[in-house]
């Protein structure tokens, strides 16, 4: 290609025009006026635009009575339903009871038949209609029995207790017969010596490796934080480590310390010396659900594959801070200290020095220390429990999910505070349904199991309904921990960022202010980054191609008590006294997840945003490039395996993602060939995104107009017509942006990342990493791969403009 010739010259043969003079045009105008007469004949009829074979018909109760009546027959419109909520959640706060009743049971993935029964109670009491219980059976683990010794001259020194104090103050604590462990953890029996491995991050271990440390057959001792605790075990396999110990490391607990005066739980905010963080060590970066059914739902029945390349081959026990440091404390004077292979490979233990516990070529080792774990793998059924309020339209679905599993009987915080808060949702949206609202959207609730394990309840569901969701669902939003403190943390897809920000400017923060003014001024400054995994938003994001977003109050280590993060001191009675008394924070949340569900669910038009989208694409590539290696722009090569939409050609991809009727554009002939040269397909990138932000402006400056229209309320018919046509098609194509871009083939080596923009960071997780694809391709200096992946991006990007214009 050459570079006098753009790539989107051909694009351009309609002259540039105004938004304004843009959202004045419509596809749907009949110079008959016999159809016309037709049309207002059949009273009811509603032409309709389809939009691929993906595009939904509105032929709804709505369309005939807005085409007849020019309004609905709703007594409550949104603006006041948003009132009804907020005064009902003003006026009466449930969620101290709910999370009461949440945390009574153990209630572990599969477990508590009890709470499936009673979440499914109050979804039925709140109105909800289709509730159900939907059942997958699925691979999991329970540990037999464990422990962890320290041996010197061959007698044991010290032996791990392996469990958390019970607490008299803390009923949840009594009675205390949940062990520790990680899930997907395996089985096994070591006796080696030990060495400290930071945060067990790929960097951390390849430093000792890079200094002519042996890891082989040894034991790593990793503190908790920085990246999903499965990694911190795969980055050990990589490099020969036998086994892995996790702990929670006191330089985590922020100010309220002991070291800094503060008692320890109960006594006062401090953490509890001899709480455990339990955990799954799946590997969440290669995919989400049931680790024997990678992609597909896990049916009773269902074929099961080996599932060892999600779940790790050496064992792992999660521990407490009192049970590790004597064992840490054998390491002081061996080896070099942590501090010199970086700031951040410090911690706080009392009575160790930080020696990372390695000599060269082993002239001088640790004590031996014994890693027992005994695992029995089975499958199991978990339940997911959903409910619906249906919407003006059932082809726009709105999910809303929040799972209701812990690692132990209370999970006070992780998640029962959004199960509180999810509760107390469905009660004021009840309310004001009762006085005669009625979304324009349907939303689905989902109480999801399997949670903690691996995404276990939400994946397979999704799998199992992966061609209805694909359709229908406009957006997933997910709650998880919804307060573990008072410091607002929220992350999102690029489509839904504005609606969550726009709604945290109109709920009222606690200590004052709105929402919205605490988050400026929270470490983020007002930023929300994208999704990565380590919740029930990942296959809906990564897989299927659905925006979603979820908010939280976090602990902020400077004015929180700590937070017990899958411990048996994440209960009510911690909740209770210390973290939120008077459930304020609950209700604030749920205040602000009922304003995201009204606009999400009550517009007309859909209030997602592809211009700003748009604009994130342009600054995630901008940025990726900038760590391109200059030799890679003389780079050429035709011999890489190369599709744009399973098999299809570009021309056979654009034409079912274009309106049937649209002729002229359906018969241009964009490009579909493969990019050879490297400098090409920059550019040829770089003129995709141009077109995606004009499209994308011009079709938000459009939807708005058309909002506005609708709120007007058009006098004449045939304008109610045209109106509704429009609403067909905006809201088709903006559903349809995501899903855009996924990839059937996924990620180089991660299958089961469909989508092309974001993916869990392979060397992180929880955190999303943009332009995966070619981002990886740059980390491993693989100049063929990022060419492969150049080529996916334009093709894909230019299809999602060609998309937008309809």
């Amino acid at each position: 290609m050459s570079a006098s010739t753009p790539l989107l010259a051909h694009l351009e043969s309609e002259p540039d025009i105004s938004n304004a003079q843009y959202v004045g045009r419509t596809t749907c105008t009949r110079k008959n006026w016999r159809w016309r007469f037709l049309l207002l004949a059949l009273f009811g009829t509603v032409v309709t635009v389809i939009l691929g074979r993906n595009i939904y018909v509105a032929t709804t109760s709505y369309t005939a009575q807005y085409v007849l009546f020019g309004r609905t027959k709703l007594s409550l419109s949104l603006a006041d339903a948003e009132a009804v909520v907020h005064d009902t959640l003003a006026k009466l706060n449930l969620a101290r009871n709910w999370s009461y009743e949440y945390t009574q049971d153990l209630h572990r993935t599969g477990e508590s038949r009890r709470l499936v029964d009673w979440t499914l109670e109050k979804f039925k009491e709140y109105g909800l209609s289709d509730t159900k219980v939907e059942t997958y059976y699925v691979y999991t683990n329970k540990p037999v029995d464990n422990a962890l010794k320290l041996v010197e001259d061959g007698k044991v020194t010290f032996e791990a207790s392996l469990k958390e104090d019970s607490i008299a103050e803390d009923p949840s604590t009594l009675n205390n017969t949940i062990p520790v462990y990680h899930a997907y953890s395996a089985s096994g029996n070591v006796s080696s010596s030990y060495f400290y491995a930071n945060y067990g991050r790929r960097e951390d271990y390849q430093a000792l490796v890079a200094r002519g440390y042996n890891l082989t057959g040894k034991i790593a001792i990793v503190r908790y934080q920085g990246l999903l605790r499965g990694l911190k075990v795969k980055f050990a396999e990589e490099v020969g480590a036998a086994g892995v110990v996790m702990y929670s490391d006191p330089s985590e607990d922020g100010d309220h310390t002991t070291q800094n005066g503060y008692k320890m739980y109960p006594e006062g905010p401090a953490k509890q010396d001899s709480s455990v963080q339990r955990g799954s060590v799946m590997f969440l970066t290669e995919g989400a659900g049931d680790p024997t059914t990678p992609g597909y739902a896990s049916r009773k029945n269902a074929k099961r594959e080996d599932p060892l390349k999600f779940i790790p081959k050496i064992p792992s026990l999660p521990v407490s801070q009192r049970d590790i440091t004597p064992i840490l404390k054998k390491l002081n004077g061996i080896g070099p200290k942590a501090s010199s292979f970086g700031k951040d490979w410090t911690g706080k233990l009392e009575g160790y020095d930080y020696s990372i516990g390695l000599t060269l070529k082993d002239k001088h080792v640790s004590p031996v220390l014994n890693l027992y774990n005994e695992q029995n793998y089975e499958i199991v059924p978990i339940h997911n429990v959903l409910g619906t309020i249906p919407g003006q339209v059932s082809e726009e679905v709105i999910v809303f999910g929040n799972h209701r599993d812990a690692w132990i009987r209370g999970g006070a915080g992780d998640p029962n505070s959004g199960s509180a808060i999810m509760l107390e949702v469905m009660r004021a949206l009840q309310v004001a349904i009762a006085k005669g609202y009625k979304p324009y959207r349907t939303i689905v609730f989902a109480s999801w199991d399997g949670e903690e394990y691996g995404l276990l309840g939400s994946t397979e569901w999704a799998e199992d309904h992966s061609a209805w969701i694909q359709k229908k669902v406009v957006a997933y939003v997910n709650i998880d921990t919804g307060v573990s403190g008072s410091s607002l943390l929220m992350g999102a897809s690029p489509l839904v960022k504005e609606v969550m920000l726009n709604a945290t400017k109109q709920v009222n923060y606690p200590k004052g202010g709105t929402m919205y003014d605490h988050y400026v001024d929270g470490p983020l400054k007002g930023e929300v980054p994208y999704l990565g995994s380590g919740s029930d938003f990942a296959v809906f994001v990564s897989h299927l191609g659905v925006p979603a977003f979820e908010a939280d109050f976090f602990n902020d280590p400077s004015t929180d008590p700590v937070y017990h993060y899958h411990s048996i001191y994440d209960s009510f009675h911690w909740m209770d006294k210390y973290c939120d008394p008077g459930f304020i924070y609950h209700n604030t949340m749920a205040q602000y997840y009922s304003k995201n569900l009204l606009q999400l669910s009550g517009r007309e038009f859909l209030p997602l945003s592809p211009d700003f989208y748009a604009d994130e694409i342009d600054r995630y590539i901008s940025e990726s490039l900038k760590q391109v290696p200059t030799d890679w722009y003389h780079y050429e090569n035709d011999e890489f395996s190369f599709e744009i939409e399973n098999g299809r050609t570009f021309h056979e991809a654009i034409s079912d993602h274009r309106p049937a009727h649209d002729k002229p554009l359906r018969h241009r002939k964009p490009p579909h060939r493969k990019i050879k040269d490297f400098t090409d397909a920059v550019k040829a990138t770089k003129e995709a995104v141009k077109y995606l932000q004009r499209q994308a402006r011009l079709a938000v400056a459009e939807r708005n107009q058309c909002q506005t229209k609708l709120n007007a309320k058009p006098g004449h018919l045939w304008d109610r017509v045209k109106l509704m046509s429009r609403l067909s098609v905006i809201n088709a194509k903006f559903n349809l942006l995501e899903r855009v871009f996924l990839h059937s083939g996924g990620l180089d080596d991660r299958p089961w990342f469909k989508h092309i923009m974001f993916a869990s960071g392979r060397y992180t997780g929880y955190d999303g990493q943009a332009i995966p694809g070619f981002q990886e391709a740059v980390e491993d200096n693989d100049k063929k791969k990022g060419l492969k992946w150049l080529n996916i991006l334009w093709t894909k990007i230019m299809l999602a403009g060609f998309m937008l214009s309809a």
